[in-house]
């Protein structure tokens, strides 16, 4: 994938794809770094991207809540299931931006 950052606001988060042995990917929030495994692809490399991008939204709104992971693993797997099964849905939405 060539993905070498992404914007939220002003912010730029940089984008590193390395080969992971724990974790499918993380947001370290000082560094503004956001790495991929890059072993992963298809669906489950778009679930931990959407994953991963939850982060970001929760950490640059400054939305702290004790049980984040969940949600984040919840809303991965949801938006995964979502545009898998309605790709014309995510078409539409792009028109809209």
């Amino acid at each position: 994938m060539n993905l070498s950052s992404i914007r939220y606001g002003r912010n730029i988060i940089k984008v590193e794809f390395k080969k992971l042995k724990k974790y499918d990917g993380y947001f370290e929030t000082k560094k503004h770094l956001l790495v991929i495994d890059k072993t992963i692809k298809g669906n489950k490399l778009f679930n931990t991207i959407i994953h991963e991008i939850f982060h970001i939204i929760m950490y640059f709104e400054k939305i702290n809540f004790k049980f984040e992971e969940p949600i984040a693993i919840a809303v991965g797997n949801g938006f995964t299931k979502i545009f898998k099964q309605n790709p014309k849905l995510f078409k539409q939405l792009y028109k809209l931006i």
